[in-house]
């Protein structure tokens, strides 16, 4: 009896054991496959169009309101190619910095009249998103033909450095890097032309 009894349980064993190796198996090759992926570096750069940066950080520190005169604080963006850019790579040029957010009703308003002043050669608008995902960002660029550059910030940095809490907030920037004029509110077509035209 004590022979059946030992045999009996070596056969219970056995199923109990395999089953826990299809288990540990079936985990390691779950895990197999995750192994160094992340969202973001798995997702195709091709459904990303080219002229949103996917993501971005303030360079320069520091605090305080900015004024007219001020360097406009240095940040850094990334393009799903991995390339990266700077506010300062700009100078030479005048620059619209835009902040908005796809919920703000006055942002989409302003966004047809950025892109026309996005068209003039003398000018580059730069559209950074306060605390939004490019998922988000993507669509809404597409489906309103927007070619100029938006930022996808969603720490909220950038923005935060240049006291845009009220949003569509605007800063016109010389092509020597410093800000000419501070804009809250929405503009006008007109508004932006003319704050351009005063650009140095």
């Amino acid at each position: 009896m004590m022979q059946s009894h030992t045999v009996g349980s070596r056969q219970t064993r056995r199923p109990i054991r395999l089953w826990a190796l299809v288990i540990v198996s079936l985990a390691l090759a779950g895990c197999g496959g995750q192994r160094g992926a992340s969202p973001a570096t798995d997702r195709a750069p091709v459904d990303i169009p080219p002229g949103i940066a996917v993501e971005s950080r303030m360079i320069d520190g520091g605090g305080g309101l900015l004024a007219p005169g001020d360097p406009a604080p240095d940040f850094a963006f990334t393009f799903a190619s991995g390339e990266t850019r700077r506010l300062s790579d700009l100078r030479g040029t005048k620059v619209v910095l835009n902040f908005w957010a796809t919920w703000c009703a006055p942002c989409e308003e302003e966004m047809p009249d950025l892109q026309r002043i996005d068209a003039r050669d003398d000018v580059v608008v730069l559209g950074v998103n306060r605390l939004e995902l490019p998922d988000v960002i993507i669509p809404f660029a597409r489906e309103r033909n927007l070619t100029f550059t938006l930022i996808a910030n969603p720490d909220g940095d950038i923005a935060e450095r240049y006291g845009a809490k009220n949003i569509p907030t605007s800063y016109f920037i010389n092509s020597d890097g410093t800000i000419n004029h501070r804009q809250i509110g929405i503009m006008t077509f007109e508004m932006m032309q003319d704050q351009v035209e005063r650009l140095r």
